[in-house]
């Protein structure tokens, strides 16, 4: 070949009419192909809607009490019940104050049943009402009192407490998150609440009730010496201890 002569390169082979039809449908079965990957991969990694986390009403009932600024009684008892620092939460007015308690019986978690009467002939008992295990502040006033529980005892006070809840679903609570150290009871139509001015039958037909929460001391002989009631648990247990003490007659009132 002569210097300075490129070379001239062969023509490309002309494809017949056939030959280009089929690539141009290969090309487009390749991108179909590819854009049906994009999307089945796009719908492998979409987002999925996550499941809200478990509810822990334990948990929730000790926040309440720390919001409500609740602290485990400790020291000697009878330091608690005279020191002269102290200031008990006065009594609230009712009806029932100074009178005879209401007596019932009601099933316990157990299955067993639980009569007030019975319960006095033992001592003074501490009747807490409260909403039902279904929300945090309900039963917030219940873990205080199981953290205080033995100071009670002590003064040989019972501790009881009271809701619409049926025992099956309390049973539930307790293997969840723990029993608590006193009978719990089911009142399943708020009647017993209603003796003692915590829940008040709705004016309106097919509409609940109000519940309020309530507590009660209720000395041996039967009669109520101290009440509080309103939209929140009570939980100044030391009052309680102190009425206690002094429906025993061991203390005399300011």
């Amino acid at each position: 070949m002569s210097e300075g002569i490129e070379p001239i390169s062969p023509p490309l082979p002309k494809r017949d009419a056939p030959s280009r039809k089929r690539a141009l449908w290969g090309a487009g079965l390749g991108l179909g192909m590819l854009v049906a990957g994009v999307v089945l991969v796009v719908s492998f990694v979409r987002p999925t809607r996550s499941t809200p986390p478990e509810r822990d009403l334990a948990e929730e009932a000790r926040e309440d009490l720390e919001r409500r600024n609740y602290r485990p009684l400790s020291g000697p008892l009878e330091a608690l019940l005279t020191a002269p620092g102290y200031k008990p939460v006065p009594t609230q007015a009712h009806a029932l104050l100074g009178q005879p308690a209401p007596d019932f019986t009601l099933a316990a978690v157990d299955g067993e049943s639980w009569s007030l009467s019975q319960a006095l002939k033992e001592g003074p008992v501490v009747l807490v009402f409260y909403y039902g295990y279904h929300c945090d502040h309900c039963v917030s006033q219940l873990f205080g009192l199981h953290e205080d529980v033995e100071k009670f005892r002590e003064l040989g006070a019972k501790v009881v407490a009271v809701s619409a809840d049926a025992p099956e679903l309390t049973r539930e609570r307790f293997q969840k998150y723990g029993p608590f150290a006193f009978p719990v009871l089911s009142d399943p139509d708020n009647r017993v609440a209603a003796k003692y001015g915590t829940y008040a039958l709705s004016k309106k037909a097919g509409e609940a009730g109000d519940l309020m929460h309530g507590t009660f001391v209720i000395d041996r002989r039967g009669r109520v010496v101290w009440t509080n009631r309103g939209d929140g648990p009570f939980v100044e247990n030391r009052t309680l201890l102190m009425e206690v003490y002094r429906s025993e007659g061991r203390a005399s009132k300011p």
